[in-house]
């Protein structure tokens, strides 16, 4: 399973004026495996991710897909009125409700490894931010998506939340292997995360370099790869 983004085109109109967004995109995401896109704020990431999602046509160009995706926004999107329980469980009462006492239980056993256990009950103004944030990417698994896309999930959290959910995530990414477009501008979190990362440049967004990040523990090729990236940004970003 992948999926396949060839030579994507995308644009919009704005007061009558045609504004490009994606110049001639080409990229693969396979599965069972995180990949990153790395891009200044702006420059048509997550447009092209709402793209794979659906939501909107290429103007030209095609975006192929083989499996199922989920989508994870920037925002949690929780709904107030629904306790914990109830809103990672949405994707399923939403597909298929005969299904839902299962997905209820399911859901359950998942609290402790996703660090919910005991707020099943919980609304979310009862949640703070990373637990939000960690009930959104519950919601995301229960979707059932071989894929999924992750829309700069920690960008609303303060740095050291940030740096804790993205020791998780990637723990999480191990144990349930889907296949992962993550969005970020934050070329540390790309490197923690990805195996391969696509940095694309100001908008009109093109692709402009592809790294494979170094192993853990690589400090020199750490530092090396964070400078490749930073030289492409400062010319292209």
């Amino acid at each position: 399973m992948e999926i396949a983004i060839n030579q994507v085109y995308k644009s919009f109109l704005l007061n009558g004026e045609k504004i490009p967004v994606l110049d001639n995109i080409s990229l693969t995401v396979p599965h069972g495996q995180c990949t990153a896109l790395l891009g200044p704020s702006g420059c048509g990431k997550s447009t092209l991710l709402s793209m794979i999602a659906g939501f909107y046509p290429p103007d030209s160009g095609s975006i192929t897909t083989t499996g199922k995706v989920s989508l994870c926004m920037q925002k949690d999107m929780l709904l107030p009125w629904r306790d914990l329980l109830a809103n990672v469980c949405l994707p399923v009462e939403i597909n298929d409700r005969g299904e839902l006492a299962a997905a209820k239980e399911r859901a359950k056993s998942y609290l402790p490894l996703f660090g919910l256990e005991g707020f099943a009950h919980s609304y979310p103004s009862q949640l703070s931010g990373g637990m939000s944030q960690r009930a959104a990417l519950l919601r995301t698994l229960m979707a059932g998506g071989d894929f999924w896309l992750l829309d700069e999930p920690f960008a609303k959290l303060d740095a050291l939340t940030r740096e804790e959910m993205q020791s998780w995530l990637l723990g999480i990414i191990q144990r349930f292997q889907p296949g992962v477009l993550l969005i970020t501008h934050d070329s540390e979190e790309a490197i923690k995360l990805a195996e391969q990362i696509h940095v694309l440049s100001r908008r009109p967004a093109s692709l402009i370099a592809t790294f494979t990040p170094p192993a853990a523990g690589d400090e020199n090729g750490i530092s090396l790869l964070k400078e490749q990236i930073h030289h492409c940004l400062a010319i292209n970003g």
